[in-house]
Order: structure tokens, then sequence, then C-alpha cells
């Protein structure tokens, strides 16, 4: 049924139409033309059909006021429709946008993992040449180390000094392994070895160092690794200069230390603001590097510490203040290690009396060890030094609280040193 049939078959008053009556002017229903029969829609061809009939009524019979209103509805009907499915159309436009978007990020997202992939692919190549980089070089060593002209059963001429000639297996050269000693006489660093004219390699050490040295390797290739055997102290007046060889051929450490760690720093009990005692260089000079305490455990979160050293013995300089010189400034964690490095060594001469104060802010600042009898106890020593007790300070003002009642204990540490002339 075409609506624009019917709806031409009346006039707006309801009476039959004629060809040139008020149904000519009839104002077409709003969407009509573009609804037509060509968009099909169960409702409104339901309503159609009724207003068909109607319309086919009066035609025949006339139109009566009842019709014109059901074609009212059709139209609203229509118009709803038509509402409904363009609301659908922008629904379905809005989720194709959507899923445009979806498409564009997963888009995106995949390109940065392949970029990453890449990436890595990269580097794992630049990781893999180089780590064959590192394994040829390695089986060229290890190829220099096993060629013939550098058997660990040679026997080398060694010109010690210019002043000796003696005779040592390259083995016993090389008898501490990992230290430069043993690297330069491995076999891998020939042409880069000191030889004289006559072809014997140089030591540029006199033979009273050099001497020891080797009887000593000699004594630890006999022993075998599984024994642990102390190092020489070296020729006596000459001990600093030994010490310095040693350091240059990798055989002591950078530092020499004095251990004195009685009580583990998490077990510590004793503590107070400060802490004070004496130190004895024996038969060396030595520079003062670093020393390595705690604070006590009630401290809250760290305590600043500030040291003093000077000269002289601790009951006569603790009433000096002057003679002090600041030294550093730090901090110490509650019972945890703490290392002060000192702004610049202090030189201690030896068989001379220097004297060591830690001074904080905290009434747990500094930590200690055991109780002591008085000031001339020994809380340790080694070939070097020797410390002595401690006595506390009760103020958080330094150099103050050493009055009334003394206190003496153990400084719970390590002190780090080097020999004046093994620098």
């Amino acid at each position: 049924v075409d609506v624009r049939t019917a709806a031409g078959a009346m006039d707006c008053s309801g009476q039959h139409a004629t060809p040139d009556g008020p149904a000519a002017s009839l104002r077409p229903l709003p969407g009509a033309s573009a609804f037509g029969t060509s968009m099909p829609s169960d409702a409104l061809a339901t309503e159609a059909g009724a207003v068909g009939g109607r319309c086919g009524g009066a035609i025949g019979g006339g139109v009566g006021g009842g019709d014109f209103a059901g074609l009212q509805t059709l139209r609203g009907s229509a118009d709803g429709l038509f509402a409904a499915i363009e609301t659908r159309l922008r629904e379905a436009a809005r989720r194709e946008q959507e899923a445009d978007a979806v498409r564009e990020q997963s888009r995106h997202e995949r390109e940065d993992f392949e970029r990453q992939c890449a990436e890595v692919r990269a580097s794992m190549d630049i990781a893999r040449e180089l780590l064959q980089a590192e394994r040829r070089e390695l089986e060229d060593e290890k190829t220099r180390m096993q060629a013939p002209d550098a058997r660990r059963s040679d026997v080398l001429s060694l010109n010690v000094g210019g002043e000796r000639v003696v005779q040592r297996r390259r083995s016993t050269l090389c008898a501490v392994e990992d230290s430069f000693l043993a690297a330069r006489f491995s076999g891998r660093w020939e042409q880069e070895l000191d030889l004289d004219e006559d072809g014997k390699y140089f030591i540029n050490y006199p033979p009273e160092l050099f001497l020891p040295l080797l009887d000593y390797l000699g004594a630890k290739e006999t022993e075998g690794p599984a024994r642990q055997l102390p190092l020489p102290l070296g020729p006596d007046g000459q001990r600093p200069q030994f010490q310095a060889m040693l350091r240059y051929f990798g055989m002591l450490p950078a530092v020499s230390i004095l251990d004195v760690l009685q009580i583990p720093y998490e077990d510590v009990a004793g503590s107070d603001h400060g802490l004070a005692f004496e130190i004895l260089p024996k038969n060396n000079s030595l520079m003062l590097v670093a020393l390595e305490t705690c604070a006590g455990r009630f401290v809250t979160n760290v305590a600043t510490a500030t040291v003093y050293i000077c000269q002289g013995t601790l009951v006569r300089r603790l009433r000096q203040r002057d003679e002090w010189r600041q030294a550093a400034v730090c901090s110490l964690r509650p019972g945890l290690s703490s290392r002060i490095e000192l702004s610049e060594p202090v030189r201690l001469q030896a068989n001379c009396q220097h004297c060591v104060y830690i001074a904080t802010n905290n009434a747990n600042g500094i930590a200690y060890g055991g109780g002591a009898r008085g000031g001339t106890d020994v809380c340790g020593e080694n070939e070097d030094l020797c410390m002595y007790a401690a006595r506390t300070s009760g103020s958080m003002v330094p150099f103050a609280g050493f009055e009334g009642f003394l206190y003496w204990h153990k400084f719970n540490g390590k002190l780090e040193y080097t020999l004046v002339d093994g620098i």
C-alpha cells in the first residue's frame, strides 16, 4: 500500500479529492518519499496496510475524522522508525570508529614490539660478538701460556739489582698465583720483561730485599697451596721498603689493617657520646688512612661522628684542645660496619704516642668493646703498631665529659694504615 496514494485521495477536511481540489496541495508525510516501499519494516507495513484499508473505504465512501487521525498516527510511527534507524546507524558508525582505533593501537603496539625485538636481537648479536672476541683472546693467551718456550720447568737466570745472578725455576716465581710477579713470569709477557745485555731477566731490587722473597716463594712451592705460609717481614731496618716491594708484586693489600674487632657489630652493647684512645707505631712511621667501627644499637638512624688526632699522651692532650686536628667527619650506623675514611692520611711518627678521639652527636653514637683496667691495657697490636684502652665521654660537647670517675673500654673495630716508606 502506498501511503502517498491514500493521502492523495483525500483533502485536509476529510472529503474526496478532485484533480484540482485541496488534495493537490496536500503536504506529503515527512520522510515518506525516502521510505516508500523500498525500506520495509514489519511495524510500518502492518500500520500501512491498516491505513490502506481505511483509505480504500474512504475513497469509495468518504473519509471520516478517525481515518485522518490514523494517518497522523502512522506518520508519527514512521518518524519514530526513521529516528531509531538513524540512532542505530550512528551507533554502528561509533562502534566502527572504536574498532578502527583499536586496530590502529594494535598496529602501533605490534610495531613497537617488533622494534624492541629487533633491538634485543641487535644487542644479543653485539654481546655474542664481544663474547667470541674475549674467547678468542683467552684462547690466544692459553696458547701463549702453553707455548714450548714458556714451560713451568724452565730455569730462568735473574740479574738481581745488578749485584747478584741467581737461577730459579719459572714455577717458583709463579708460586703465588694471581700476583703480578706470577703474571710477569708466566710466559704471557715475555716481550715486556727487562733483560740485561747478556739476556738475563733484570730485577730492579737489591739482593737483600728480593732474595728473602725468593726463599719464601721456594718454600711456598714446596709446601703446596694447602698450607698457608706467612709472608716474611723483611730485613731489619728495611721493612717498609720490603713491604713496598711486596705490594708492587701484588702480594700485599694496598693497606695494612690492625683488627681489634672483639664483638660483632650487631652484638655490641656498650656505647657513649665519644671515645678516645692511644696508638703507638713501633719501629716504622706509618700513615693512618681510615678507621672502622659502628654506632650503638639504640641509635634510631645514624650518628654524626668527628675524628680528631694529635701526638702525645691521652691524659695530657684531653686538656689541650688546640693540639688536636680534625681528620674526618662521617656517619656511623647502629650495629653495622661503618668505615671512616680520613680526609687525608695522617702521619704517625715511629715510637711516639698518638691519640685518636671520635666525638658524636648522640648518647649512643660510638660503640665500644669490653672493659679495661686502665689506660695501659693493650687492646690490640701487630708488628707495626699497638693500641691501648679508651676513655669514654659522656657529653655531646667535644672534649668534654671526660671528668670525674674514669671508665676504660676497648675500641671495637679496625685501623687501616700504610707504612710511610711503602706508599
